[in-house]
């Protein structure tokens, strides 16, 4: 059998043995001409991966037994550093930068009070006049006794709604004025809570008898039932309580006053009814227009009886209310005027 020359050998062993600088480990020479002199070159390739994988493999199996015997505590996450802890965390104070923000919050209760709640009103006062129309007797006085109930919620709510409005727009004032608020939302819910019991302790009267929206509502309905009658002080609508002023001291109370649903100009029953800001006095929109037309641009005295206040027509404004109780008040009196003329016909006979 042929032996290999000691050259030849030399030179094969040359070839497996690895450069210094490794290359020769991690990307290992192909030389097709040479394979069949050297047995064995993928198995030495393939024993440094396998020796690095095994190293790494002993590294975590020893990192897992020093933590299972140390036993150390779970890894907190960095956000839980980071959170408030609300139960201990106090209200800061306000200074005068955060006093836009407090107006803000209190130009919206104004919004919802005006835009949303009003509306109430005027549907509460609709509602009282179609049933004084429409209802009479024990009817009447217990379908209106339950919308007058209607009414005095909505007032309550709206002063409610009114005392978080004006404690906002308090504390922004103070602010304004260069004073800082400490505890904000104790000094905020104090002083709702304040201005709400300081409301709840006054008698009906002093709740009721000075609001615009009842004394409107009280009126309305005693026009439709009473028509051409003096409209009595609101007061007569209100028993007296304790803490109350005297029936006699009346003297400041706006009474005796009779709603004339009849146009000063055509002497017939207001249409589309336009009332003075000045005077208070309504005409018939088309006899008022006909009526300035026919004056200076600086207006004209008003045509009702006993007045001398100028007008013009930017003082004028459409009063859609008062012509849906002319309606009411006119088509009341035409029933009453119906039924004496069968009474009449009854005694003719």
């Amino acid at each position: 059998m042929p032996v290999a020359s000691s050259s030849r050998r030399k030179s094969a062993r040359s070839r497996r043995e690895p450069s210094s600088d490794r290359i020769e480990e991690d990307y290992p020479s192909q030389d097709a001409g040479n394979n069949d002199d050297v047995e064995g070159g993928d198995d030495e390739e393939e024993q440094p991966r396998r020796k690095v994988k095994q190293e790494k493999k002993a590294r975590k199996r020893a990192r897992g037994d020093s933590e299972s015997d140390n036993d150390p505590p779970a890894v907190v996450d960095d956000d839980e550093n980071d959170r408030i802890d609300i139960e201990n965390f106090h209200d800061q104070p306000l200074d005068k930068k955060e006093g836009g923000k407090l107006s803000g919050i209190a130009q919206d209760w104004e919004m919802i009070r005006k835009q949303i709640h009003q509306g109430s009103f005027s549907l509460a006062k609709e509602v009282a006049t179609s049933l004084a129309d429409v209802l009479e007797g024990d009817d009447a006085n217990q379908a209106l006794s339950e919308v007058d109930d209607i009414m005095k919620t909505l007032i309550d709510i709206d002063h409610e709604m009114q005392s978080h409005e004006k404690t906002l727009s308090g504390m922004y004032q103070q602010l304004m004025c260069g004073e800082p608020i400490e505890g904000a939302v104790d000094l905020y819910e104090k002083e709702v809570k304040k201005r709400i019991n300081e409301f709840n302790d006054r008698t009906t009267r002093k709740k009721y008898g000075s609001n615009d929206q009842y004394v409107q509502f009280k009126q309305g309905i005693f026009e439709v039932q009473n028509p051409g009658e003096n409209i009595p002080p609101i007061n007569d609508f209100i028993p007296r309580e304790e803490g109350d002023e005297s029936d006699d001291d009346d003297d400041l109370e706006i009474g005796g006053v009779t709603q004339d649903f009849k146009c000063p100009i055509t002497l017939t029953m207001l249409v589309n009814p336009m009332k003075s800001s000045t005077c208070g006095h309504a005409f018939s929109g088309d006899a008022i227009r006909d009526y300035l037309k026919k004056g200076p641009p600086s207006g004209k005295s008003c045509p009702a009886a006993g007045c001398s206040q100028k007008l013009t027509m930017a003082m004028l404004v459409a009063d859609s209310s008062l012509e849906k109780r002319a309606k009411l008040a006119a088509r009341r009196a035409q029933r009453d005027d119906d039924n004496s003329d069968v009474d009449d016909d009854e005694v003719i006979e």
